[in-house]
């Protein structure tokens, strides 16, 4: 099939009217209509913060990639803009994933991977990823083609699995690391390229081999520095999680370190996994003008990527966006603070208790409704503390009878619990994760509840966990607690809803 831009922009005019703001989360994005995965060109522009996003409009699943497009003057309130990218050149059956910065020239460049595939005579498919450049005002952009193909590859690199490339300019060059999977291997590894025109590009070598401990493929680099270290982010596929900071599947994962300019070498520190929860994927960061480094990923997991629920109009959310900084050498995540423009009707509760049946230690003998926490759509902090060292505890939240989201703590395996198996599902997604937080006197926990997920941040971001709802009844608002000898206070802030703008 055939994709112009005009059809696109066109479709997304007539379809955006037929999805109701009911229909759509409180505060987190959505697409104008059908699917959405990756951010993209996440960028500081002209007084304005553009974002852009994998997005197939005439459908609720994967297809042929174009770019959707918001624009945004607080990260807060969000105006749908027409379509940014369609696959409509002759090398492109689809425009998969990239990256913005703002050029020399004052346009906003765009550099992103057009995936070209194609059936051959004898009924095999040719597949080939190249990295393009587009110019343009944020809003139209021209395109000048592929600027680093297939025989610009090192010698066993895959023209197959060659993406996402991420851009910036230092010391008068243009830097990109992109996700290549090498032939030899069959494993996904980061390479470097340069440039001093962002036409013209040089292989620099591998920033970072994969050994095969975290994942097969990788996807969606992002590299920066922040504070005194350096960080490559990854989305890594088909992870065989070996410990407790690592999820199976498909997961973004942080690689601390050092960076060397001059020799182009990255020395890995440590290791770390951004969101031990169901659904984050392909996080992208953008340095802030006040230089706060801001992250927001698409909130799904590919491996239920497919499972909209059904008559779904749209598909796809980004995660609230997080800042993200170093604490003690660990990378953290909270939400960023202007989340507090949209606090309302702030609930506050001290030292609430809620005991076990003393006899049985049972802990689902008693629960304790707050029916003034019970809410959908807000931002909930909890301060858990027990007398000598914290007990076990329970909350459930978004409950409407034997519906609700559900975190557990177990003191003596000193594992937090969230289990989402209750949430009205109708497709087999992963239930539960098991975070390992050390037992202490006291627990921070913080809940982003929104009509259709929820991300929790546990001692102020040092381990985050993201899901989906989606098809949990609206209704569902009740907040209930069950806790054995410790003392709990609770902050309660109902958010407004944002009321996305339409420049369609």
């Amino acid at each position: 099939m055939n994709y112009t831009l005009e059809e696109a922009r066109a479709y997304e005019r007539r379809k955006i009217s037929d999805i109701s703001a009911e229909e759509r989360p409180g505060y987190h994005l959505t697409p104008a209509c059908g699917w959405l995965n990756d951010p993209n060109g996440f960028s500081y522009y002209n007084g304005k913060y553009h974002l852009y996003y994998q997005y197939y409009p005439y459908a609720s699943h994967w297809d042929a990639m174009h770019w959707g497009h918001w624009s945004s003057f607080d990260l807060l309130h969000w105006t749908y803009e027409p379509a940014a990218l369609a696959p409509d050149q002759t090398y492109e059956t689809g425009v998969f994933s990239g990256s913005a910065i703002t050029d020399r020239d004052g346009t906003l460049l765009l550099i992103y991977t057009a995936h070209d595939e194609r059936l051959c005579d004898d009924k095999t498919i040719d597949r080939c990823e190249r990295q393009c450049i587009a110019k343009g005002d944020g809003y139209h952009f021209k395109k000048y083609g592929p600027v680093i193909t297939e025989n610009d590859l090192p010698e066993e690199g895959d023209k197959r699995n060659f993406r996402d490339p991420k851009i910036w300019f230092e010391g008068g060059k243009y830097h990109a690391v992109i996700a290549l999977r090498d032939n030899k291997s069959g494993l996904g590894e980061i390479v470097l390229y340069e440039s001093v025109d962002a036409s013209h590009w040089k292989y620099q070598g591998v920033l970072l081999k994969n050994d095969g401990v975290y994942g097969r493929m990788w996807e969606c680099p992002d590299f920066f520095n922040l504070g005194e270290k350096h960080v490559l982010m990854i989305s890594a596929m088909n992870v065989q999680g070996k410990d407790q900071n690592l999820r199976n599947g498909f997961c973004v994962l942080a690689f601390l370190g050092e960076y060397d300019k001059q020799l182009k070498k990255f020395q890995v520190k440590a290791v770390q996994g951004l969101d031990l929860g169901f659904d984050c994927y392909a996080a992208q960061t953008l340095r802030m003008p006040d230089k706060r480094r801001i992250m927001i990923a698409w909130m799904q997991a590919p491996e239920s990527g497919s499972l909209a629920p059904e008559g779904a109009k749209w598909f796809g959310m980004m995660t609230f966006p997080r800042e993200i900084f170093f604490r003690d050498g660990k990378l953290c995540q909270r939400p960023i603070r202007e989340i507090e423009e949209l606090y309302e009707d702030t609930v506050i509760c001290k030292d609430v208790s809620a005991s076990i049946d003393q006899q049985s230690g049972d802990l689902n003998k008693q629960w304790k409704y707050l029916e003034k926490v019970s809410d959908r759509v807000m931002d909930v902090s909890l301060h858990i503390q027990g007398e000598k060292h914290m007990t076990d505890f329970r909350i459930r939240c978004a409950q409407k009878e034997e519906l609700y989201l559900e975190l557990a703590y177990d003191s003596v395996r000193q594992i937090l619990s969230v289990d989402r198996s209750r949430t009205n599902r109708s497709a087999d997604l992963p239930s539960l994760r098991e975070l390992y937080v050390a037992q202490d006197q006291e627990m921070n926990l913080r809940i982003l509840l929104d009509e259709y997920s929820f991300e929790i941040f546990v001692n102020d971001g040092e381990i985050v966990c993201s899901g989906t709802i989606y098809e949990m009844p609206r209704d569902a608002k009740g907040f209930c607690i069950c806790s054995a000898q410790n003392h709990i206070s609770i902050v309660k802030h109902r958010l407004k809803r944002v009321e996305m703008q339409n420049n369609l």
